[in-house]
């Protein structure tokens, strides 16, 4: 049996073989960063040759955009199934719909595949169009799960109308983001019922007042 893969026929078990090369490359850029991540090392890393990657990606460009697209999906996923377990999601307070979207380790054993690859993607964006068109979309996606959220937050007389959705939402996003960076940068990570209370003092101020 031959299944078509990103344009190239591929027999089933071989895709054992792609997903091994993108946690490699996950782990690899994770500890490297995009720009000093190497073929070389992540085959290295995924018991392969870099022979072996170059039949299934083109370059590290298209590796690394693939690794991408998996991590994002992983955790849009995930988000979909942590949504879907609200038992009763229209009364369910919107602070907590945004906690669901959050890409994390729960036994705070490091950063996740999402994070990881969101922060090199952030990264890689900001060096040229050409970037910025490829990883852009991407980024979007992301940022218009957090954005529906509060819109719909707004919509309900949960948060005050005269905030700004899209600018809420972007600091919803950035807060979880800019930890990020910081903890690959060697600060130590901050449990997450640390921020339980912070998040209910914004929820608060953002609210209507009667």
């Amino acid at each position: 049996m031959i299944t078509e893969i990103e344009g190239r026929n591929r027999r089933p078990w071989a895709l054992g073989t792609r997903q091994v090369i993108l946690n490699a490359a996950t782990e690899e850029i994770a500890l490297q960063g995009f720009k000093y991540a190497r073929i070389g090392d992540i085959a290295d890393r995924a018991n392969l040759t870099p022979g072996s990657i170059y039949t299934w990606f083109e370059n590290k460009e298209v590796l690394f955009r693939v690794a991408l697209e998996e991590a994002l999906n992983a955790q849009l996923a995930a988000n979909v199934e942590s949504l879907s377990k609200i038992e009763d999601f229209q009364q369910t307070p919107w602070l907590l719909k945004i906690a669901t979207l959050l890409p994390r380790n729960n036994d705070n054993s490091g950063p996740t595949p999402a994070q990881v690859m969101l922060i090199e993607a952030f990264y890689v964006s900001w060096r040229t169009k050409d970037k910025e068109a490829l990883y852009l979309p991407r980024l979007e996606e992301h940022f218009a799960a957090y954005q529906k959220i509060v819109t719909e937050a707004v919509a309900s007389g949960e948060i005050e109308t005269n905030f700004d959705p899209q600018l809420i939402a972007m600091l919803l996003l950035a807060i979880p983001t800019g930890l990020s960076l910081l903890q690959f940068s060697g600060l130590p990570r901050i449990p997450d019922n640390a921020w339980i209370p912070v998040y209910q003092e914004l929820a608060k101020m953002l609210s209507p007042k009667n």
